[in-house]
């Protein structure tokens, strides 16, 4: 029987984070989800490899549309880089003079030169055009479809191993159920589990996914996650109180509170909203109403501010992993500072 594209999907992933990169990969698919993990993956395994000798180059096809916009790209890395690594999402939004001239460098196959190219039509259909597939030769395919419903236990599954974890089959049916197969908030609420359980503890249970919801409701969560992008300090203090009282839900509050922050300060750097690759990138989250929400916090701050809050949370981070519980204190201060 053929691998279906969520196992090849996994089999390729599971080489890259062995540390093994193809001089190019195709990434077929519109699954979001998939697409961000795949270039994440990629990123961080050609940094490991190269770290700050290797240059990093991110596109987007609508925006180098014409063979001289593209061009320059395409040159290879800086003067003291041993490795360019080029990016380009949306390679159907390209004109016929850059398509003929990306083919050509691809094909070229210079060992210093890895490249990641995405296009949305499916890995299972047979539409994808015979000028995309070419890009492949001298790669591998990636398939990013939406799994089916019977393939995301082994996803959650997955998600557990990767961080030391096992996840009983009934408590896999009910994270299923109460993210109704989102796989990025399948994603987050491992991370979630994960702090919940501890270094000591392995195994996941049904018991254990209905107290993490319980510690901390979504509803108190997404309020905190408002009143910090509308910069609302009395908001974000109450919803501290609320939190407070369940101090196993601090550290994963923190991180929480962390992740947000950083999806914030990721748009700062646009004037405009960017394109849909992009926002999408920033805010780990397909939703285009996600994806405007967080833009328009953005424009609450200014990167300086949100450097600052980012430090002085990570200070309260580490007051607990000193296995000191912060009090209500460090989070009214640091309300005060960073929200009024």
């Amino acid at each position: 029987m053929a691998d279906s594209s969520f196992d090849k999907f996994t089999k390729i992933t599971a080489q890259v984070r062995s540390g093994a990169l193809e001089p190019a990969y195709l990434v077929l698919g519109s699954d979001t989800f998939f697409v961000s993990l795949f270039i994440k993956l990629v990123k961080a395994t050609y940094q490991q490899k190269f770290g700050g000798n290797g240059d990093i180059t991110q596109l987007d096809g609508n925006e180098v549309k014409k063979r001289d916009d593209l061009e320059a790209y395409l040159s290879g890395g800086g003067l003291f880089s041993s490795a360019s690594l080029i990016i380009l999402q949306n390679v159907n939004s390209l004109d016929a003079g850059s398509r003929k001239l990306l083919q050509q460098v691809v094909s070229q196959g210079n060992p210093d030169m890895f490249f990641l190219i995405t296009h949305p039509e499916s890995s299972r259909s047979k539409r994808v055009p015979q000028w995309v597939l070419r890009f492949a030769e001298n790669g591998q395919i990636v398939p990013a479809d939406t799994p089916y419903e019977n393939e995301i236990p082994r996803l959650v599954h997955r998600f557990a191993e990767i961080r030391g974890k096992k996840i009983q089959p009934r408590a896999v049916e009910l994270l299923m159920q109460l993210t109704s197969n989102d796989l990025a908030l399948i994603e987050h609420e491992m991370e979630k589990l994960s702090l919940f359980l501890g270094e000591d503890a392995e195994m996941i249970t049904v018991d254990v996914v209905q107290d993490c919801i319980a510690a901390v409701s979504h509803a108190t969560v997404l309020n905190l996650y408002d009143a910090i992008s509308e910069r609302n300090a009395a908001q974000a203090i109450k919803a501290f109180h609320e939190i407070f009282s369940r101090d196993d839900s601090i550290p994963y509050v923190i991180i929480s509170i962390y992740t947000h922050l950083n999806k914030i300060l990721g748009f700062t750097d646009h004037r405009t909203f960017p394109d849909v690759s992009t926002a999408a990138t920033i805010a780990s989250s397909g939703s285009r109403f996600y994806q405007q929400k967080i833009f328009k916090a953005s424009r609450q701050f200014s990167q300086d501010e949100l450097e600052a809050a980012l430090c002085d949370l990570a200070d309260i981070d580490y007051q607990f992993r000193q296995a000191s519980i912060p009090s209500m204190s460090y989070f009214t201060t640091w309300v005060a500072n960073h929200l009024v």
